[in-house]
């Protein structure tokens, strides 16, 4: 088999284009990094914008309604116990 010997330029231009590609690479993951968590932080302001929307629409909805459970406040407390 016949092999092709690069000369030092070659071998040198070789490495500076793959630096050049390693670093536009990281800079697009960069890029696409950056906006994904601008999106997120986006929707979820958006997302909180909206609960509480709905929850004062809620509130002057209907007084007879329970009051509503505060998205943070977890699972309402019962002490009932179940007899099997």
């Amino acid at each position: 088999m016949k092999y092709i010997k690069l000369s030092d330029e070659q071998v040198r231009a070789r490495k500076r284009r793959n630096v050049a590609i390693a670093l536009g690479l990281l800079g697009f993951i960069a890029l696409i990094y950056l906006v994904t968590m601008s999106r997120m932080h986006a929707n979820n302001r958006a997302r909180v914008a909206a609960e509480s929307a709905a929850l004062a629409t809620l509130e002057r909805a209907d007084p007879a309604l329970p009051p509503p459970v505060q998205p943070d406040a977890g699972a309402p407390q019962t002490t009932e116990t179940v007899q099997p």
